[in-house]
């Protein structure tokens, strides 16, 4: 069943129209499959950075770049942006639990606990997010996105921005890594436009003449849906880069988790005060919404604590044998050759991103 009524700003003036449906869960099934072909795009991508072979570079970034894309924008059609962007933590999801068949990768009691967490959490985003379809026009988009709110989201990335550029320059391997990970991770949650144009596109297919829409006009007789294309593609260009660096650097998991923690972050931030999905809902939903969240990032973060071993930067496993060597002045020649040999199978190890318990295998030559 669905009910229509108006979404108001400040003074009563109209801002569009909304109808509540109960389709968002066809949302969350096709952002379930978008993000496991994105988890097969990723592990193609670390597997040819970590054996070399370029064949699977296309293969990763046809699953990464056209599949997972394609039915993620189909599931905004259905569900709001802070419903969508929590569920790419899925992604972690079937990293986990394909990774043992693929990768042969053993299915720790960490990661049971951090995909079971992260996939009740989605579930409950589902349940307490904003079910609320919204029309509007262009104009009514142009006003929603130069609110101040918004303005001061647009503000605070860009003081984000910042800091992460600067650790990136100035911070050690791991820490250049990390934010790697995570700045390309919350480029990937900034959605809105890509919603917007969603929401357009959907309002010109299913318009009926004679009826009240908030797509009176068409709105691709405007400048805003190209631009508002050219951001969202130039987002998801930039931050699938950022991942494919990150995945030459860091262990996959490792890697995914932080992208996609920052993702889920950045995107229910910004669908919940860029977008206005949080206006109208009750104290208790939005209360119960982010502790769906913290659920779901609280899986993340007991699946990276669960890793038993530090992650290096490749610099770092390649100073392994340099340092062991330098420890290892005045000792016994013999001592001294097997305990350098031992260091560098072990910055090799680290350079190919091995693990004890997340190891990528690779085929023996």
């Amino acid at each position: 069943a669905e009910h229509h009524g108006a979404m108001l700003l400040g003074g009563g003036r109209l801002l569009a129209t909304a109808s509540s449906s109960s389709l968002w869960w066809v949302g969350v099934l096709l952002d379930a499959v978008a993000t496991l072909a994105g988890t097969a795009g990723k592990q193609l991508l670390r597997h040819a950075s970590v054996t070399k072979k370029m064949r699977y570079y296309p293969m990763g970034l046809v699953c990464t770049a056209v599949i997972d894309p394609a039915f993620d924008i189909s599931a905004y059609s259905f569900a709001a942006q802070s419903i969508i962007a929590p569920c790419a933590g899925m992604v972690v999801v079937w990293n986990v639990l394909l990774a043992p068949f693929t990768l042969d990768e053993r299915l720790t009691f960490s990661r049971k606990v951090g995909a079971f967490l992260i996939c009740a959490g989605t579930i409950c985003v589902g349940l307490f997010g904003n079910h609320e379809e919204v029309d509007r026009t262009v104009d009514e988009y142009i006003e929603l996105f130069a609110r101040p709110a918004a303005c001061i989201y647009y503000a605070l990335f860009f003081v984000w921005s910042v800091g992460c550029l600067y650790f990136y320059v100035a911070g050690s391997g791991v820490i250049s890594g990390f934010v790697v990970g995570a700045y390309g991770g919350s480029l990937a949650g900034n959605m809105f436009t890509t919603k917007a144009v969603v929401e357009m596109f959907e309002c010109i297919a299913t318009s009926k003449e004679g009826e009240p829409s908030g797509c009176e006009s068409n709105p691709f007789y405007t400048i805003y849906p190209y631009l508002f294309i050219f951001i969202s593609l130039a987002l998801a260009c930039i931050s699938l880069y950022l991942l494919a660096v990150g995945l030459t650097k860091f262990e996959a998991l490792y890697m995914i988790t932080v992208f996609e923690g920052f993702m889920i972050i950045s995107g229910a931030i910004s669908g919940n005060v860029v977008m206005g999905e949080a206006q109208g809902q009750p104290g208790y939903v939005l209360l119960l919404y982010g502790v769906s969240i913290g659920v779901i990032i609280g899986g993340l973060v007991i699946l990276c604590k669960g890793e038993q071993r530090p992650l290096l930067s490749d610099d770092e496993a390649h100073m392994l044998p340099a340092r062991q060597g330098a420890h290892l002045r005045g000792r016994p020649a013999k001592e001294a050759a097997s305990a350098t040999a031992a260091g560098a199978e072990a910055g090799e190890a680290v350079e190919m991103g091995a693990c004890d318990d997340v190891a990528v295998k690779t085929p023996d030559r």
